[in-house]
């Protein structure tokens, strides 16, 4: 039987080891240019691209599925992408620049790709839809067909599982968008009011969040108080919870698992392929 403790364990240690592999794709120079062949730079060629799973949807639909990026960056970006470009061309250049990215750090389809692949796909196909958009669109697209696309694939599909899986765990415990980011900050142990400027909000919008969350009593001064850390904590537990299946489908296959995608990752995060800080933190 698969207890709360094994759901919570397995499925935070599988959060770490799939981020690199399936997120080497938002650093990878070889989907940066694929987007540039299509007109498209930085940020419209990623979220365009992550969102085209999903189909032709307005960015407001996309800010919905992404969870934490502001608005005002996330639907222009989106707007500029569908003026230059289709969906099924995104889906080909991140595909390629994704398996072409991973394949040099890794020196082609690493050994042991197939059965990884093999337990991941296991694992994605036991979970449900409901309440996942960008999982459930990830599925629609079936496999590449490659042994690297397949792996990142899989890879992908546990890791935007997990992705909307938290989206409905914070949403569900009352904060925002903006509110999350501050305080994954502080669970991540990060200084308060740094990480979030990635996801697009101003000075102004966080300075609003953070006074927000003191007038709640989750944060006092620059880091959490006792309530502020039990609340990250139950959406951090909320999230896991909704991982169970894709646990249990694992099932005694998770050591080997591991043993097969940590080595991976490593090379992934050593090439400079996924941010170390970010990789590197004291995660829980």
């Amino acid at each position: 039987m698969v207890t709360e403790e094994d759901v919570r364990a397995t499925s935070r240690r599988l959060r770490d080891v799939v981020e690199p592999i399936a997120a080497n794709v938002y650093f990878a120079k070889e989907a940066q240019e694929a987007y540039g062949e299509l007109g498209l730079g930085y940020i419209p060629g990623c979220f365009c691209s992550r969102s085209a799973c999903m189909g032709r949807v307005p960015g407001e639909a996309v800010v919905s599925a992404f969870g934490v990026f502001n608005p005002d960056v996330v639907v222009p970006a989106i707007d500029e992408g569908r003026a230059k470009t289709d969906v099924e061309s995104l889906l080909v250049a991140r595909e390629r620049g994704a398996t072409a990215s991973l394949e040099r750090i890794l020196g082609g389809p690493p050994d042991g790709a197939a059965r990884a692949t093999e337990i991941l796909r296991r694992a994605a196909d036991a979970a449900t839809c409901e309440g996942h958009p960008l999982f459930a669109g990830l599925r629609s697209l079936g496999f590449p067909g490659s042994a690297t696309g397949d792996l990142w694939r899989a890879a992908d599909l546990v890791r935007e599982h997990r992705g909307d899986s938290h989206t409905c765990a914070w949403v569900s415990h009352g904060v925002d968008a903006t509110e999350i980011t501050l305080l994954t900050e502080l669970w991540w142990r990060l200084p308060l009011n740094s990480y979030v400027r990635t996801r697009g909000w101003t000075s102004e919008q966080t300075d609003r969040a953070i006074d927000r969350l003191r007038e709640r009593g989750l944060v006092e001064g620059d880091g959490f108080t006792p309530a502020g850390q039990e609340l990250r904590a139950s959406i951090e537990e909320a999230t896991d919870r909704q991982e169970r299946a894709i646990v249990t489908a694992i099932g005694d296959d998770a050591d080997e698992l591991f043993a097969l995608l940590t080595p991976w990752s490593k090379a992934i995060v050593d090439s400079g392929g996924y941010p170390a800080d970010p990789s590197s933190l004291t995660r829980r």
